[in-house]
Parts: structure tokens; sequence; C-alpha cells
């Protein structure tokens, strides 16, 4: 199903949502974007098979706004990198801009960023956490910019994917990993993939984003800290046996594969019942 109104002028973002039974915080989310002061965007809403009131949601938006595209899966996909590449590829800005659908952008979100797009492939920022009630639960200080390589990511990932704009005509060589073994970590995966072949991407250093964490989300109890293992995995395989990296990514990646058998292991000793995955036998 497509549910589209032509804009009269094109794009310069092109902001890419993915949504599944998101009515708790949807709306929010649609406000947070339509309320930026830079308004020389379209937003691209892929629904995967909502079961909820989402779609209700989207249509009300859809009647009063020549630039919300909505478009939905044919079947659910089980994660978000689907329903992400299909807006991408029905996309006709210069940039992408990503957002989850239970996350809230500043308003100056999206003209900030516009000063730093001609010198970085990837601009992201520091974002606020919130939890389900829109609680605080940290606020991020004002600091310098710090470059993002592929060095400053083996020692903690600090991009927030609702914080992210790329340039879209290098981001549709890499696009979201469709494997399901990596969900959960289908936008590290991307962004890594996307860093190594375009160069340093910038972090800007004053928070641009709410993050919401949700208390039942990925990790928070044994079948999605199931989900992160096996997401973790495949993304530890993909790293080593696609492009180039010096040793001490190497090195790292395969710790982390190490630890992570150790954590499954360790999950069957108490649970019964636990599917062991076949690609986790050597």
């Amino acid at each position: 199903m497509t549910i589209e109104k032509k804009n009269k002028h094109r794009p310069v973002y092109s902001i890419i949502m993915s949504v599944y039974n998101g009515e708790l915080y949807l709306k929010e989310t649609i406000k947070s974007v339509i309320n930026q002061s830079y308004k020389k965007w379209e937003l691209i809403i892929v629904d995967n098979c909502s079961t909820d009131t989402t779609i209700d949601i989207l249509n009300d938006f859809r009647s009063g706004y020549d630039n919300i595209k909505i478009y939905s899966t044919d079947i659910n996909s089980g994660g978000p990198a689907l329903p992400r590449n299909i807006g991408i590829k029905n996309s006709g800005g210069s940039y992408l801009a990503f957002i989850d659908s239970d996350d809230i952008w500043y308003k100056e979100k999206l003209e900030t960023q516009l000063d730093y797009v001609n010198k970085f492939s990837l601009i992201c920022s520091l974002a606020n956490r919130v939890d389900e009630n829109g609680k605080k639960l940290s606020s991020e200080k004002v600091t310098s910019d710090q470059i993002i390589d592929l060095s400053v990511l083996a020692r903690k990932n600090k991009i927030i994917h609702s914080s992210v704009v790329v340039q879209k005509d290098l981001f549709l060589s890499i696009m979201f990993d469709e494997d399901k073994f990596l969900n959960g970590l289908e936008d590290i995966n991307a962004y890594r993939r996307y860093l190594a072949r375009n160069g340093d991407g910038i972090l800007i250093g004053k928070p641009l984003v709410e993050h919401r964490i949700i208390s039942q989300s990925l990790g928070s109890n044994i079948v999605g800290e199931q989900r992160f293992v096996k997401g973790i995995y495949g993304l530890t395989k993909s790293m080593i046996a696609s492009e180039k990296y010096d040793n001490i990514l190497l090195s790292l990646y395969i710790k982390i594969r190490s630890y992570i058998k150790y954590l499954i292991v360790k999950k069957l000793n108490r649970i019964k019942n636990v599917w062991w995955p076949n690609n986790l036998k050597e």
C-alpha cells in the first residue's frame, strides 16, 4: 500500500522512519519533524505491518502534509532494515536523515547539521536519554565536536541512529543489511561500512535528539539478550569477512565473538529449551 502526495520542490533532506506498532510515541515523533526550523525536507514513513492504530495515526498526518509519504511492507520483516531500505529507495533528497518512531528531534536539529554536510560524510550528535514517560535519564553537556572514525567506533559506539545524516548518493551503495542475524545491530553495521568507504564523520558536541529507552527493549529480557547476542555475533562475522581492517579492530571483534559464545553457553546452562543457533558452531 502506498499513500503519497507529490512535492512541488525537491527536498534537501529525506527523513527515513521505520515503524511497527508505534502508537504510543508516533505522534510526538512526527510533530518533532514537522516543527523543525529548517523546512526543506520530506518525511518517508514505512509501516512494518503494524497491528495497532499506527496506520490510522499516519493517515491523519498525511492528509495535511504534502511532504509526508507513507509506505507499507507486504509482510513484517522482523526488523527495521527492510523498511528503512524501502524508504531510502523512494527518497528524493540529497541527504538522508534517520529517526526512530519513538525518538524526538529538537527544533534546530536539521538546521544545525546543514552546516556540516559539505565537510563530513556522516553527521551525528549527542542525545539526551528519556524513559517511556519522557522523564530524562541523562542530559548531555555541550562539548567540542569530535571526529568519528572506525577507531572511535571500536572503543565505543557513539552514533545514535536518530541523530544521523548521511549523503544519499554515498549511502545507496551501503544500505542496511537485511540479514536477520544482524537484527538490532543493523545501524552500527551500516555506519561502520559507510565510514570505512567514505571517510570520517563528525559528532556534534551538543544534543539535538531525545533518545527513548524502553524498559522492554532489546536486552532487557532473556529473549532480547539472545537477539542482541546473535546480532553482535553476526556483526563480528560481517566485519571480519568484509573490507580490510587494522589489527586492532580485528583483534577486538574476535574477542567479542569469544565473549558472545561464553554468554550463550551461560544462558543455556540456566534456561531450558533455548534455541542454539547453528551459525554459532565452529
